[in-house]
């Protein structure tokens, strides 16, 4: 693949390194903080809407504190409403995301680097080795969480749950959210600001590993957290050779679709042997299409 695994430009390194204090409160400190500040967006939007349904039952009976609360747990049980909810906050999540990740990386990009993105990112080869790529680390996550399932029944019956509850309401709704809006926002926290705040600080492959575990921790619930690890050093990867987020966006939305697709399969593809054999496959895949280029790129020179 012409240039875009090997001639990477390195990112510029401070004049002088960091030492351990910065690492850990300029690097991993100021990264949690940027993901506190988004759960903490997403808490508080959840947290107004619930106030402003209770107002609504407040005033159909006033001074019924009773009635309040039992309309109030009635509503948050019903699937719609809790998948309303998750649309809106991640919503106000991802335009929020976007504007900072505008405002301190996005404008600063030069000429050079919107160059590079068109001639050495935007190409055929590249789009089919992440989407193929995208697809293996999906089949690892179901890997992961079946796993997981075998090891902790009651864990995983635990996290269906959760999930059933956030996003079991209107489907169109859920793919809004899960499909578009979560993968924007994200990727525009972690790929974007945190892992570009991270580089300062540390090598790549160390904020590429840093800001894997902090997706992770991000999720807030230890099965996601631990299967979507992979998947985030996989983003990281994509974010430092690329340059930019857009790559990661589409992977995080290919990624997420993956669900839709599954569910029009049969269930033998949800199956432990059934995922090692997609990962193998997609993983051999991509690393023949990147020994052909790399051999093409040897032969050149």
């Amino acid at each position: 693949m012409e240039n875009y695994y090997v001639q990477q430009e390195q990112p510029q390194k401070p004049e002088k390194t960091p030492g351990i204090a910065g690492k850990l409160f300029g690097g991993i400190g100021l990264s949690l903080i940027i993901m506190g500040l988004f759960i903490g967006v997403q808490f508080a939007v959840a947290v107004v809407l619930m106030i402003g349904t209770a107002v609504q039952y407040a005033v159909e009976m006033p001074g019924d504190i009773n009635y309040v609360t039992q309309m109030l747990t009635q509503k948050i049980e019903e699937p719609d409403f809790m998948t309303n909810l998750t649309v809106i906050a991640t919503a106000v999540s991802a335009v929020i995301a976007v504007f900072f990740y505008w405002l301190l990386w996005g404008r600063k990009r030069t000429t050079q680097d919107r160059r590079y993105f068109r001639e050495k990112v935007l190409r055929g080869k590249n789009f089919l080795m992440i989407s193929v790529a995208t697809v293996g680390l999906y089949f690892l996550a179901i890997l992961i969480s079946n796993i997981i399932g075998i090891v902790s029944p009651e864990t995983m019956e635990a996290y269906n749950e959760m999930m059933n509850m956030a996003l079991g309401g209107n489907i169109f709704m859920v793919m809004i959210t899960t499909i578009i809006l979560a993968p924007i926002s994200e990727e525009c926290i972690m790929r974007g600001m945190i892992f570009r705040n991270l580089q300062k600080y540390f090598s790549v492959p160390a904020a590429i590993v840093i800001q894997a575990v902090i997706f992770g921790i991000f999720h807030m619930n230890w099965v996601q957290g631990l299967y979507v690890l992979p998947v985030g050093l996989a983003l990281g990867f994509a974010a430092a050779k690329s340059k930019s987020v857009l790559p990661c966006i589409y992977m995080h939305m290919l990624n997420n679709f993956m669900s839709v697709v599954l569910a029009l399969l049969p269930e033998f593809c949800q199956t432990s042997l059934f995922c090692i054999v997609a990962v193998a496959a997609c993983f051999a895949a991509v690393w023949l299409m990147y020994r052909q280029d790399y051999e093409k790129l040897q032969d050149a020179s």
